[in-house]
């Protein structure tokens, strides 16, 4: 019988779940410039998008309409039928048209 002292536990669990944590996606100048071209026809034409961003070490998926780009706080206001998300730009790792 394995006996496992309850600190050694925590730390077994926290090292495991960094192990399991994904690492945040860099995107190139190429990347961004695509990016800005889709986010500036996307707001002239009330186009669908879906974003694809990493928060807590995690990557998440929200589609919507971008209602609003703020320079000045660097994010990216994207508006569904359920709720306002507040991207920053650092957190978007990829973007496209949900109809494709």
């Amino acid at each position: 019988m394995r006996m496992i002292l309850p600190e050694h536990r925590e730390a077994w669990l926290k090292h495991q779940e960094k192990a399991q944590r994904k690492k945040k996606a860099m995107l190139d100048q190429q990347q961004w410039e695509a990016l800005e071209w889709l986010l500036g026809e996307a707001l002239r034409e009330n186009i669908e998008l879906t974003f694809i961003y990493w928060a807590d070490h995690d990557f998440y998926e929200v589609a919507g309409c971008c209602h609003d780009i703020n320079h000045v706080q660097k994010q990216c206001h994207v508006k569904n039928e359920e709720d306002i998300y507040y991207l920053w730009f650092g957190q978007i790792t990829d973007t496209r048209r949900t109809n494709d």
